[in-house]
């Protein structure tokens, strides 16, 4: 794997802090790390270091209360933590995409995975609706489903939460991201499916030229995977 020279993403030394009525308090003091197009990173950490708050915040997903309160989140020469609503839809949308821990809450349990992939790729000019599902169809199959139709005609509640994962996924793929980051992928996994979710997103990465972040607690399993990774202790980065 080439990396190249320029990052595509630089944290440099951000704070994040909770705000409620009375207090706020700094949950991540001092983090700075870097990702290069092209690689996968882990980061990885104690539960509680603040890893999925700053993963969230690299996309302006950051729940109530949270904010950045200083540093910077670089992304393509720009500051995401300055981002309007409208930048930040369309950077979740076209660039960096997030993969949940909890994969049910990503998908809507009364509609089709087929109506809710076919609503994900509508806004890619890819031609008409029998293009577009083969597309699905596609991404479906490198995701490791061997009969996408019935994937696809099945409902979210249908599925176990694996499958559910790798149909978002799936959907992730649609958009052409330059980044995935992916947040504890592998939490209540067995290891035989473990390794299956890590080797399909390594295949990936090299297929698609995916700048991969790996988020997890899980050091031994990423660290198999990764081509570098970055530890965060509580409040900060220690590479």
């Amino acid at each position: 794997m080439s990396i190249d020279l320029a990052p595509i993403v630089r944290i440099e030394h951000v704070e994040i802090s909770y705000n409620d009525a009375k207090h706020q308090k700094v949950i991540i003091q001092d983090a700075s790390f870097q990702l290069f197009p092209g690689e996968m990173v882990a980061l990885t950490g104690q539960s509680g270091a603040g890893k999925s708050i700053l993963a969230h915040a690299m996309v302006g997903l950051l729940d109530k209360g949270f904010t950045v309160t200083n540093g910077q989140i670089v992304y393509m020469n720009e500051n995401i933590a300055q981002f309007d609503e409208k930048r930040l839809q369309f950077l979740r949308r076209d660039e960096i995409a997030l993969l949940i821990q909890h994969s049910l809450n990503g998908l809507d349990p009364i509609r089709t995975v087929k109506k809710q992939m076919l609503e994900t790729i509508k806004h890619k000019k890819v031609g008409t609706k029998k293009e577009k599902e083969s597309i699905l169809y596609t991404m479906l199959t490198k995701v490791g489903f061997h009969h996408p139709e019935h994937v696809l005609n099945s409902y979210p509640f249908e599925l176990s939460g694996g499958m559910r994962q790798r149909v978002l996924l799936a959907m992730i793929l649609t958009l052409q991201p330059k980044i995935l980051i992916a947040d504890e992928p592998t939490t209540a996994l067995d290891v035989i499916n473990r390794d299956k979710v890590l080797t399909l997103l390594k295949v990936l990465q090299e297929e698609f030229g995916l700048t991969i972040l790996l988020i997890s607690h899980d050091e031994i399993s990423f660290k198999k995977y990764a081509d570098r990774v970055i530890y965060m202790a509580q409040g900060g980065i220690m590479n």
